[in-house]
């Protein structure tokens, strides 16, 4: 593993489509890569419900229906959490930007909206991304870091450690 040394600093701007990035990224991977268990029975239960039409058995048919469509429901219902909660914190920004500081201990976050700071041994998981690092402090909490004006070192950093999603 790749060390960090010093301290780096740098503005984050978080404009909309490093925003819409993660929250893509995220509810793919939650929703359906990681259930796709759930989204094969969904689709066992629309060809039961396609025989169930074809033997003209309209109620079970309508209901394997509805059971198919709870896969996409819960992607659904994910993005729109998601991405209210998202929106409504990053637009309560002023100027929808924040101070980052990456170092050997953790990552800190000083923003109009307050300060944070996180230890490295509470960040569970890194995602690369194109646009930016989504760091995770549990299965569906996250902070993004867009990469726009991040140290290279500090990007290496973070790339040394992502797991590969």
């Amino acid at each position: 593993m790749m060390e960090l040394h010093g301290s780096h600093h740098f503005t984050a701007r978080f404009d909309d489509d490093v925003v819409r990035e993660a929250l893509l990224t995220f509810v793919i991977q939650r929703t359906i890569v990681e259930k796709k268990m759930i989204w094969a029975a969904g689709g066992l239960m629309l060809v039961a419900c396609l025989f169930l039409l074809i033997q003209a058995k309209f109620t079970f048919a309508l209901l394997a229906f509805a059971v198919a469509c709870f896969p996409a429901l819960f992607s659904l219902i994910a993005w729109q959490a998601h991405a209210s909660s998202l929106n409504r914190r990053y637009k309560r920004m002023s100027g929808r930007s924040a101070e980052i500081t990456v170092d050997p201990e953790g990552f800190g976050v000083d923003s109009s909206l307050g300060q944070g700071r996180l230890n490295w041994n509470n960040v569970t998981d890194i995602w690369e991304r194109p646009k930016s690092f989504m760091l995770f402090s549990g299965d569906n909490a996250f902070n993004i870091l867009p990469r726009a004006a991040m140290p290279r070192e500090a990007q290496n950093f973070l790339s040394d450690r992502a797991s590969g999603r």
